[in-house]
């Protein structure tokens, strides 16, 4: 339980001190970039907008540069990716495996600067700092606006980003860590249309969690954000144990010091 404590410790502490390079995806026209860009930057990371709407672009700049973290916002109805793409940045994802679907990502083209998208997307990006990276895909309905983002998550064996829904939110826990800091009515997205981002067991393994959406009266959820961690974060990571000395080396000092002091005698 120590150890537990000191890594959770020691993982909150460490988020603030980290400096991330990431990369933000650009499409069609839109402040929105440089909204994320700007959230980002404020934080210590550096940040490079990246227009990718010649196939291969995306492909060629993650092999010419080491990044941690893809900001993928899919803001366009234009597919401009192309297979070289979604699976150089699959590649990508395998060894950077935190993942945040926000179907209301939007909000950055319409209101990037209000105090609470720049709060969300910010711990998006902390909590990437917890999984060694990650991506996150930033779309609205389905098809229209995914045509970059669904292939995407095709490639790395999630659920595809679905359907067209103007159901108001009322699903927003406080405890979620990418809500810290969020007022979650003034996120936009809210009587919007807007996809639905997967939750569950994933066709590749891993689990997404719903940390912002709707609650039907059935019971059903709706999700507009979901992350592959839970409300809480990523779990911590145990520190490694450390090396205990074997006792065979310890019995042969003892003996050792024994034997130096009957020499003396």
């Amino acid at each position: 339980m120590k150890k537990l404590l000191l890594s959770i410790v020691l993982a909150s502490a460490s988020i603030g001190a980290q400096a991330a390079e990431i990369l933000v995806t650009q499409f069609d026209s839109s402040p929105g970039y440089s909204n994320i860009s700007n959230a980002l930057n404020s934080l210590g990371h550096s940040v490079d907008i990246v227009d990718v709407r010649t196939g291969g672009t995306l492909a060629s700049t993650l092999a010419g540069k080491s990044y941690d973290q893809v900001f993928l916002f899919d803001l366009t109805s234009t597919q401009y990716l192309n297979s070289t793409d979604t699976q150089a940045l699959g590649n990508f994802w395998n060894s950077h495996r935190g993942l945040v679907v926000d179907t209301r990502s939007y909000g950055y083209h319409y209101q990037g600067t209000d105090p609470s998208e720049v709060a969300l997307i910010q711990n998006v990006s902390d909590n990437f700092l917890l999984t060694s990276g990650g991506v996150w895909v930033g779309t609205d309905h389905d098809p229209a606006w995914t045509r970059n983002a669904n292939p995407f998550l095709a490639e790395i064996g999630v659920d595809l980003v679905t359907g067209s829904f103007s159901d108001p939110v009322n699903f927003a826990d406080p405890s979620s860590v990418l809500l810290s800091g969020v007022t979650p009515t003034d996120l936009w997205g809210g009587g919007q249309s807007v996809g639905q981002a997967p939750i569950g067991i994933q066709p590749n393994g891993i689990e997404m969690f719903i940390h912002f959406g709707h609650t039907r009266t059935d019971g059903s959820i709706l999700p507009y954000i979901s992350a592959s961690f839970p409300l809480q974060g990523p779990p911590p990571t145990e520190p490694p144990p450390q090396p205990v000395p074997a006792p065979m080396p310890l019995l042969l000092i003892g003996i050792g010091l024994l034997a130096m002091r009957l020499a003396r005698r």
